[in-house]
């Protein structure tokens, strides 16, 4: 009787995990590179991902940080970009006390805003790398990166996304969900917008572009591992 209990029990667990798996809304086409920033507790610089690996930066500017407040600390980043036509960027986030000329430690990572060839104008101005998004008196990082549109898509058939980054801890940042869903919005918009000389080539990439952020900030597509 337990034999059959337990048989009975482990189908219909079985079943209600395939049933939850089946109403899962589709993966995003944008996915983060890293879900959080895990600073050094000594100095020194990593790069992300490191994949259990650990490689120090081999490179740390001296100058041209971008610094802000955030409470006890500041936090500090550097862009060096974009490079080639792949639009390539490094940037670099630091952190140190306040006060601090320049940060001890922090992460390096490589990024792209090739998606910038079917965005091609943000009202905004530049883009921003360290800003206070919500206005709340403390900045968050935010990691600019592109996303395909297509099946093995050319450089030209990518979007633009941008991921924001809250210092919760004095060695880590995360992902802000909302904060990244609402700078969606803001993209969505820039995209939704009519250029003066766009193509219907262009257009339909805009479009196309519009429509998956527009999902991902409405929350009907999927991230992997966002609830973490």
């Amino acid at each position: 009787m337990r034999m059959i209990v337990l048989v009975v029990l482990f189908r219909w667990l079985y079943a209600d995990a395939v049933s939850a798996a089946d109403h899962l809304p589709p993966p995003c086409l944008m996915q983060p590179a890293v879900r959080s920033m895990v600073i050094p507790d000594s100095s020194g610089f990593a790069w992300l991902p490191d994949d259990g690996f650990n490689e120090v930066c081999e490179s740390v500017p001296i100058d041209g940080w971008d610094r802000r407040t955030a409470g006890s600390l500041d936090l500090f980043v550097h862009t060096d970009g974009p490079a080639g036509s792949g639009r390539f960027w490094s940037v670099t986030v630091g952190v140190a006390a306040s006060q601090s000329p320049k940060p001890s430690r922090g992460v390096c990572i490589s990024t792209s805003t090739v998606g910038w060839r079917t965005l091609q104008r943000h009202s905004k101005g530049p883009l921003r790398w360290l800003d206070d998004v919500d206005d709340d008196g403390i900045p968050e990082v935010i990691l600019w990166d592109s996303f395909p549109l297509r099946d093995d898509a050319s450089m030209a058939e990518y979007a633009l996304m941008a991921w924001v980054y809250r210092l919760v801890s004095v060695d880590s940042l995360v992902i802000d969900w909302d904060l990244s869903r609402e700078l969606a919005r803001s993209i969505e918009k820039e995209y939704r917008s009519s250029l003066d000389s766009s193509s219907v080539y262009s257009s339909e990439l805009r479009t196309l572009a519009a429509d998956a952020l527009e999902r991902f900030s409405g929350g009907r597509c999927s991230v992997t591992d966002e609830a973490r």
